[in-house]
């Protein structure tokens, strides 16, 4: 199992309903901000922002009532509630590599009458299912702790249906290229201290990497300036935490993600993948 540094304290402050426990109770991602000089800095807010940002990716993914969907490295089961929520006659899978965070999806997700939901513990780059087996699949903001992401791609194009789509978001650097250099890898020692195991430097564009797999991109969309009030809504949240492990956990990866968006450096893109028929 990867490490992953933030949701071992979220897992820790879950049962006290702490403040951090609160913040990704149940979208463990970044906001979408449509306007970004709208946003208010406020909790609410913020969760807000999460859910509109899946609803970026079911968009990207053409999510509609009648399929069978596979949420990769699902958390705490949000994304999955929220699509039980807004579509009928669906099929659900949420799948993760942590016991603790599916324990947790199942206990707190009820289907809708005419869906259905189930939780796979398993590696996203060895998925444990049929090929064509699911309409839909999604990985929202989670392929960067795959061990790779061309495996990733491989899989879920084999367990797509012929004609289906595949929605991923990721943090991409600016150049391919600066993502190999010696400074981007002390970058993301640093940014590993919060936000944990980070997997392998593609050596290829996601165009390129899709192709191998079968896969045509259909749409490359870069939202970095819509996800920008993350970064200080998060700053300011984790300073006022009590706990000083979680401020020192927290605020080191958290600064330079900020920087690296600020500057241009790190993209935030949202792309969008077709199996032919």
């Amino acid at each position: 199992m990867p490490d992953l540094p933030y949701f071992d304290l979220l897992m820790a402050d879950r049962p006290n309903r702490g403040e951090f426990g609160q913040l990704w109770e149940d979208q463990v991602h970044w906001g979408y901000w449509e306007n970004p000089e709208v946003a208010d800095g406020t909790l609410a807010d913020y969760i807000a922002a999460m859910e509109r940002m899946n609803c970026v990716l079911f968009e990207a993914g053409k999510v509609a009532d009648g399929q069978t969907l596979l949420d990769v490295g699902c958390g705490f089961g949000g994304t999955i509630r929220q699509i039980d929520a807004r579509h009928s006659d669906m099929n659900l899978t949420g799948l993760n590599i942590d016991p603790r965070q599916l324990a947790i999806a199942e206990a707190e997700s009820r289907p809708a009458v005419g869906n259905e939901i189930s939780w796979v513990e398993a590696d996203a780059c060895a998925l444990p299912f049929e090929d064509n087996s699911f309409d839909r699949v999604l990985a929202v903001e989670c392929i960067f702790h795959f061990p790779s992401r061309e495996r990733f791609l491989a899989e879920a194009a084999r367990v797509l249906k012929p004609g289906g789509y595949l929605a991923v978001s990721d943090f991409v650097p600016v150049m391919m290229f600066f993502g190999r250099t010696p400074i981007w890898m002390a970058i993301r020692t640093r940014v590993a201290k919060s936000y944990g195991t980070l997997g392998k430097v593609p050596l290829r564009s996601y165009r390129a990497m899709g192709s191998r797999a079968g896969l045509r991109l259909e749409a490359n969309r870069n939202i970095r300036k819509h996800t920008l009030p993350t970064y200080p809504f998060l700053l300011k949240f984790f300073r006022a935490q009590d706990s000083a492990d979680t401020r020192k956990t927290m605020i080191v990866g958290t600064r330079w993600m900020t920087w690296l968006s600020k500057l241009g450096l790190l993209q935030y893109r949202v792309y969008t993948f077709h199996k032919p028929a």
